[in-house]
């Protein structure tokens, strides 16, 4: 991220923070923590705000790999208010290191999983989500995983899990993925949760880690919801990264929000309609231009 995108964030949280009840900013990547001092910078500065404007609650959320969430770098972005983690496996050890590789080849799983447990036995105050890949190759695979996860990470309040199938997002590995069927999904994640979380399903685990509820909706469909990317464009949905309809403007470096109506308007249709599906999702119909 440039200086200039750094400096534009801060200028907008700024002027916006005196405003503001309640400011949450999450980091989505790539992997946020290979540019963990730009996390560092941008959240104390949100921090600092926060403690100057008392009606303000400030925030902070991750979606990680864990590879590079050590005990140590935890506790520096707990000190900063990012205390809200998402974790990503493809399976067991067997499974993940197939597919989560280093780019030298070497394997991650062992060292996410070493971090999962040191983070476990220390005393921080963080909350650790667990998003379990699934495809139709691995889901039958994935049961020793579940038995660590159960015996290791939920009896601990911070952690909880929730299963995700694999989809075709137009990437270049997309034909080398054999997804689950819609037909199959929710058989497959209901038996995939009996496993980790017995059959009470009115169990705090099953409500905390249920598919979302019928009134959902997504963060692309709120208003007040930008995605500022590492050029400083701004868009609204973390999937449509490459999609033209998905950059709606752009941050200057004193802070002001240069937005394209004719783009951003789509987005927030949901909120005109209140049509459950279109709050659920916009992108699954969104115009094209």
């Amino acid at each position: 991220m440039k200086p200039e995108t750094i400096d534009g964030i801060k200028s907008l949280i700024e002027k916006r923070s005196s405003k503001l009840r309640y400011l949450h900013i999450s980091w989505f990547g790539g992997e946020p923590l290979l540019a963990k001092d730009i996390v560092m910078d941008i959240s104390a500065y949100a921090q600092s705000l926060a403690s100057q404007y008392f009606d303000l609650t400030y925030s902070g959320g991750m979606t990680i790999n864990g590879y590079l969430l050590d005990v140590n770098t935890l506790h520096a972005l707990v000190d900063v208010g990012v205390t809200q983690y998402q974790i990503s496996l493809d399976g067991p050890k067997e499974i993940h290191d197939r597919t989560r590789i280093r780019a030298d080849g070497k394997s991650t799983f062992q060292r996410i999983w070493s971090n999962l447990m040191a983070i476990r036995d220390s005393s921080l105050p963080v909350s650790i989500l667990l998003r379990l890949h699934l495809t139709a190759d691995t889901f039958q695979l994935i049961d020793p995983l579940l038995e660590d996860i159960k015996r290791e990470l939920l009896p601990d309040p911070r952690f909880s899990a929730f299963f995700k199938p694999i989809e075709h997002l137009g990437g270049p590995n997309d034909p080398n993925i054999n997804t689950v069927s819609e037909h199959d999904k929710k058989i497959i994640i209901s038996s995939l949760e009996y496993k980790l979380f017995g059959d009470g399903s009115n169990s705090i685990e099953y409500q905390k880690n249920a598919a979302p509820s019928d009134d959902y909706v997504c963060y692309a469909s709120r208003p007040n919801s930008l995605i500022i990317r590492a050029d400083g464009s701004i868009g609204k949905c973390t999937v449509a990264l490459t999609d033209k309809r998905n950059h709606v403007g752009t941050l200057t470096s004193d802070g002001k929000l240069e937005l394209n109506p004719d783009r951003l308007r789509p987005w927030m249709r949901g909120i005109e309609t209140l049509d459950p599906e279109t709050l659920g999702c916009p992108l699954v119909s969104l115009p094209l231009e």
